[in-house]
């Protein structure tokens, strides 16, 4: 099998969930594959979503001879006519538009992101032989959206990769953690309300924020200016030796998402043994354990404050259950078999062509 992967947004330092994702499945099937079997990786200086993707991908793509297609992510040229298999993370804009960059630019220039997205994410899901996701959730809502791709999709799941030991912390204090983007759906809004009334109680605790500076998080920012909630620490995007010091000292993680299509952060902060206070949307509830998880209702700001109150209440207890849960999301999360998955399904379509 000769499979030509779209690897322009491999790496975690090009798109962090999804650049990950490629790089360490790509890196796990190696090991896997016999002498029959070629990977080439496509990285041509081609931005992705533009028109030069549309337009001049395509003869690049078939100057490599596939004898399949592997694109990681939505985004397939709608002139691209050979077998192809894809991934899809999620169907965030399906259900939540404003949480893309285009939002944030006039409304003629949205609505026409947002009519491209549907068109190019509709051909991709008819066209592919194979939709890769990485959980059930995301799986049920595609066939919810998309019913004749039903049977087409493989649930991978993901793994969780190993961060090195942490570097020194240049925080002092206790504080709660939040990991991620500032995109809409994220609810830092409900944290930051939230956030109004623990500080209150807890003087000399911190919230620490990370992420990228962009339009999103400058809301967030604001927010916290005009509302003059203390103690809020933006640490802008960690490094991994940062982000696992950042990790292991925290009280806790908070994350108070509306949607996700996997939900490594919590993961990360588990397996860092550190409690994870999350919203109970169906996709965590996969993909995390009982154990030093606390759930509170999705979009409930009185929740999450209750669930951060029990693990200040006893830290002790918290810890140890997180220890005992991030034993448990190692175990079930691991790279070797996702992409054991992923290359099973990427062969019997190799194969059927």
């Amino acid at each position: 099998m000769r499979l030509v992967i779209d690897a322009r947004m491999m790496g975690a330092g090009k798109t962090r969930g999804i650049g990950r994702y490629i790089e360490e499945t790509v890196n796990h099937i190696r090991p896997l594959l016999d002498s029959n079997d070629e990977i080439v990786l496509l990285n041509p200086p081609i931005p992705w979503y533009g028109l030069a993707e549309q337009l001049r991908f395509p003869s690049i793509i078939n100057a490599a001879k596939p004898d399949l297609l592997w694109v990681p992510h939505w985004n397939v040229p709608l002139l691209y006519r050979g077998p192809l298999a894809i991934t899809i993370h999620d169907l965030l804009l399906r259900h939540q538009p404003a949480s893309a960059k285009a939002s944030t630019r006039g409304p003629i220039i949205s609505w026409l992101k947002r009519l491209g997205h549907r068109i190019i994410l509709w051909n991709a899901i008819h066209r592919a032989s194979v939709i890769l996701v990485p959980t059930q959730s995301v799986a049920n809502d595609i066939k919810e959206y998309y019913p004749t791709a039903s049977t087409k999709l493989v649930v991978t799941g993901e793994g969780l990769s190993d961060l090195p030991a942490p570097g020194p912390l240049k925080i002092s204090g206790d504080y709660l953690l939040y990991v991620g983007s500032a995109y809409p759906h994220k609810r830092l809004d409900l944290l930051i309300d939230a956030w109004s009334i623990i500080s209150k109680k807890h003087p000399q605790l911190s919230l620490v924020i990370t992420g990228k500076d962009d339009v999103f998080l400058s809301r967030i920012k604001s927010m916290v200016q005009n509302s003059r909630v203390g103690n809020v620490l933006f640490v802008g995007s960690p490094g991994d030796q940062e982000l696992s010091a950042l990790y292991s000292h925290a009280s806790a993680f908070v994350f108070p998402t509306s949607f996700e299509g996997f939900g490594l952060p919590p993961i990360e902060a588990l397996s860092a043994g550190t409690p994870a206070i999350v919203s109970d949307i169906p996709v965590l509830k996969e993909v995390l354990p009982e154990e030093g998880v606390f759930f509170f209702k999705s979009g409930d700001k009185d929740g999450m404050i209750e669930a951060i109150e029990r693990v200040l209440l006893d830290p002790a207890k918290a810890k140890s259950e997180a220890a005992r849960g991030g034993e448990e999301v190692r175990r079930r999360h691991r790279w070797e078999d996702a992409a054991t998955r992923t290359l099973q399904a990427l062969r019997s379509v190799a194969y059927h062509h």
